[in-house]
C-alpha cells in the first residue's frame, strides 16, 4: 500500500514540475499581469492627477479673489505635473516587476547550470 502512496506521490511531482514552466508562462503570469494592474489601479487612486486636472480651476480654501484663484491655478498644475511624474514612475517600476516575473525562471536555470 504504501509503495502505491509513494509512487503516485513520485508522478504527481513529475508532472508538477512538467506543468511548472506552462503555468508560469500562461496562468501565473496572467495572475502577476492582473497584480501589476490593480498596483497601478491603487497608484491612481492615490495620487489621482486626473481629480486635480478636473478641478484645476476650482479655487483652493474658498479663496475667490483674483489672487487666491491664480495661486490656485498654479498650486494645482505644480501638482498635476508632479503626481503625473509619480505615476509614470510607478508605471516603470511596475514593468520592471512584470518583467522580472517573466525572466525570473530563466535566470533560475542558467544560475544552475553554471
Amino acid at each position: 500500500m504504501w509503495i502505491l502512496v509513494f509512487q503516485r506521490m513520485l508522478l504527481e511531482l513529475l508532472l508538477d514540475l512538467i506543468y511548472f514552466p506552462l503555468w508560469w508562462y500562461t496562468g501565473g503570469a496572467k495572475k502577476a499581469l492582473i497584480f501589476c494592474y490593480h498596483l497601478i489601479q491603487d497608484a491612481n487612486l492615490t495620487l489621482a492627477p486626473g481629480l486635480w486636472l478636473r478641478n484645476i480651476f476650482v479655487p483652493m480654501f474658498g479663496q475667490t479673489d483674483w489672487q487666491g484663484r491664480l495661486m490656485s491655478v498654479f498650486m494645482r498644475i505644480m501638482n498635476v505635473i508632479v503626481r503625473a511624474i509619480a505615476m509614470a514612475v510607478w508605471l516603470v517600476v511596475v514593468a520592471v516587476i512584470f518583467a522580472l516575473w517573466l525572466v525570473f525562471p530563466i535566470f533560475v536555470i542558467y544560475m544552475m547550470t553554471v
